[in-house]
């Protein structure tokens, strides 16, 4: 069985909820999907009501491109005015501040800017943007869902923040900075089609986005799902059938967001 190793605060003076919302533990010592699916259970009643978020794939990247994502002109949260006076922006003191009072406003920031009327994506408007995908990026998103854990033994970095929806929990690292790639507005968008077929948002990163299956998933409606994926990838009759066999053994569903699965997974589809 996997294992859930807590991340304990060593600053007292950097407030619970800020060490929790940066990283409150890691699952480690993985070895199959089902393992990443108990602990997140697990955790999820461990800490409700807050809400937990994993990051599922290359965690350095996907900060990195977060932190990008986060510079654009709707995710920027400009924190200038906390600074004020304080010449030395990396000391210790400007570190607590930016924990304490800037991280849950950024946070909360992302969150309305998520939520706002006039960022919304039609789940119809992202069908052209994955069109490009060949063969080989299909055969990857097949391979996401038969191997819900890239490589055995991935440590998966959890958060955890106090947050209306499972949905929104993607304010805690939105994503897709690429300009091939979906955006976090239009990952949103993916994320609240696939919570209308009974799938909770887990979390993401660098290059998916993962869900696990819940107790309003009805198999009755599971072609009107595959022709929703259908949608924005292109997948073929035969593609559609291995997935719509997957989703109907699994619990959970990982889908690419990136502009080159194959790539990602550096491994030879041929």
């Amino acid at each position: 069985m996997a294992k859930i190793k807590l991340n304990i605060r060593q600053d007292e003076q950097i407030d619970l909820d800020v060490h929790q919302f940066n990283h409150y533990a890691d699952i480690i010592e993985l070895k199959n999907c089902a393992e990443l699916l108990e602990c997140y259970l697990t955790l999820k009643q461990d800490v409700k009501p807050k809400k937990v978020f994993l990051v599922l794939d290359d965690r350095s990247q996907a900060e990195y491109t977060s932190m990008h994502a986060q510079l654009g002109d709707q995710l920027y949260f400009d924190d200038s005015q906390y600074f004020e006076g304080i010449e030395d922006i990396g000391s210790r003191d400007s570190h607590l501040i930016e924990s304490n009072i800037v991280t849950p406003l950024v946070f909360q920031h992302h969150v309305q800017q998520l939520t706002h009327l006039d960022h919304q994506r039609s789940f119809e408007s992202l069908a052209e943007k994955m069109q490009h995908y060949d063969e080989n990026d299909l055969e990857a998103l097949l391979y996401f869902n038969q191997n819900l854990l890239i490589a055995t033994n991935t440590e998966i970095m959890v958060k955890i923040a106090a947050v209306e929806t499972e949905a929104l929990k993607l304010a805690m690292m939105p994503n897709g900075y690429f300009s091939c790639d979906f955006d976090s507005f239009e990952n949103f968008a993916i994320i609240q089609q696939m919570q209308h077929y009974g799938f909770e948002f887990m979390g993401l990163g660098a290059s998916l986005l993962g869900w696990i299956k819940t107790s309003d998933f009805k198999s009755d409606k599971i072609e009107d799902l595959i022709q929703d994926l259908a949608l924005i990838y292109p997948l073929d009759s035969s593609h559609q059938m291995a997935m719509k066999a997957l989703i109907l053994k699994n619990n959970y569903l990982i889908l690419p967001y990136s502009e080159s699965p194959q790539e990602y997974l550096g491994y030879d589809l041929s």
